[in-house]
């Protein structure tokens, strides 16, 4: 009989150390396995005393691994990964999809076209895509995803996609309505829309402006938005100029549903890169969506 029952408070509690380790979030931790913030708190410090060793260090803007958590995450990860490998193939043979997550913007303009294309050349490959509002990491769950990270971002198990380019966009028929746009000091006459998702930081209006040395316009958005999906929907509909994404505005601009304003356009020090699960990542069809996906993100940046 293994010693390991032995050696833990209960077998609940490696499932509650695996969650807050991989989130290094207490609170995110409690979302995912639908449980209250003080009971993963509670189990951690359960598990904790049983071992008499920190297993994180806590801080006020969240919590972190010590070398004993470290090593104690890895071995985790390690076995949980091996029992879900070994519970998939003696189980049933359902279809096997590829699961791929990404902001619902970056997916709705820019992924499910892009995989659309994808598939049709290699029909065999099935493709799941979930949204989410945040960075999450590769796991038993998602394959890959997508993250903006510095371009100098280096990660076992990802690839740089393209650069990350911001420029104000809008209708055709926004600008017919409204007053002319020869400048960046015409901003100050038109309805700006920003998007402030509470999970992913994005560039705003001062900060864009102040890059091209006109930081002396004093602009407020007139309409703010917590999901840049939604602001985007709000262009669409012509209601104003929003900072857009290159990534998920090209496909848009190309077909005329929107245009840009101004030749003016921010490229930042950070970049979109794909990161996927160490698991997947030598499968063939694995690196057959990873190559697609990064070559479709280069041939975006060129256009």
């Amino acid at each position: 009989m293994s010693r390991l029952r032995y050696m833990l408070p209960s077998s609940q509690s490696l499932f509650v150390f695996e969650a807050a380790a991989r989130n290094l979030n207490f609170k995110r931790a409690a979302e995912e396995l639908n449980v209250t913030q003080p009971s993963i708190s509670h189990g951690i410090k359960a598990l904790e005393d049983y071992c008499e060793v920190a297993l994180f260090v806590r801080e006020n803007r969240g919590v972190k691994l010590t070398e004993a958590g470290l090593l104690l995450y890895d071995s985790v990860r390690s076995g949980f990964d091996g029992i879900e490998s070994s519970f998939q193939a003696i189980t049933s043979n359902d279809t096997k999809y590829i699961t791929v997550a990404a902001s619902t913007s970056l997916a709705a303009h820019w992924l499910v076209p892009t995989l659309s294309v994808f598939q049709r050349h290699n029909p065999g490959i099935k493709i799941k895509i979930v949204t989410t509002d945040r960075d999450i990491e590769p796991d038993h769950q998602v394959d890959m995803t997508i993250w903006i990270r510095p371009r100098e971002f280096k990660r076992t198990n990802s690839w740089y996609m393209c650069g990350e380019v911001i420029y104000p966009v809008c209708t055709q028929s926004y600008l017919a309505s409204a007053p002319s746009i020869r400048s960046i000091n015409d901003l100050t006459n038109h309805r700006l829309i920003h998007s402030s998702d509470p999970y992913r930081e994005r560039m705003g209006w001062s900060e864009w402006l102040e890059i091209f040395g006109a930081e002396s316009i004093n602009v407020q958005p007139d309409l703010v938005l917590n999901d840049y999906q939604l602001a985007i929907q709000e262009a669409l509909s012509g209601a104003g100029i929003l900072l857009g994404w290159a990534l998920t505005t090209n496909l848009l601009r190309s077909n005329k549903v929107l245009v840009a304003p101004l030749k003016e356009e921010c490229h930042t020090d950070n970049a979109f890169f794909v990161i996927a699960h160490e698991r997947n990542s030598k499968q063939e069809e694995t690196k057959l969506l990873v190559e697609w996906i990064v070559e479709g993100a280069k041939a975006s940046e060129r256009t």
